[in-house]
């Protein structure tokens, strides 16, 4: 499909930012920063989970919230705190931002967030 990029903030504690380029990669769950980001920008990890590389490998990940805004969209998400790799945004931030993207264009699009009515198909077992 081609590789999608891009620009976004990051807040942090007492009001710090970051402005970031990253890499739109809609198979990872969680967004990721690096270490250095995270530590400028006082985001403490709350949670620890394992995640799965691309090459089938599990390695452990510390979580932080955080909130991050792309375009005039700002909510909070959590972002796994890496190494010194190179950012990335996941679905779920995606997702919470109202975001998708046009696998055409490559770019990321608005997009109106599903639910269910009570009773509809899909919202039955």
């Amino acid at each position: 499909m081609g590789e999608t990029q891009v620009r976004f903030k990051i807040h942090g504690a007492d009001g710090q930012t970051a402005e970031l380029e990253a890499i739109v990669d809609t198979g990872a769950t969680f967004s990721k920063i690096p270490q250095s980001v995270a530590a400028r920008l006082g985001l403490e990890p709350k949670y620890e989970t394992d995640v799965e590389l691309g090459d089938g490998r599990v390695i452990g990940r510390k979580l932080a919230l955080a909130e991050i805004e792309i375009g005039d969209v700002r909510r909070p998400v959590l972002v796994a705190i890496g190494q010194e790799e190179k950012p990335l945004i996941g679905y779920t931030a995606l997702e919470s931002l109202g975001f998708k993207v046009n696998p055409i264009t490559r770019k990321l699009e608005k997009a109106i967030p599903i639910e269910y009515p009570e009773g509809s198909p899909a919202h039955s077992k």
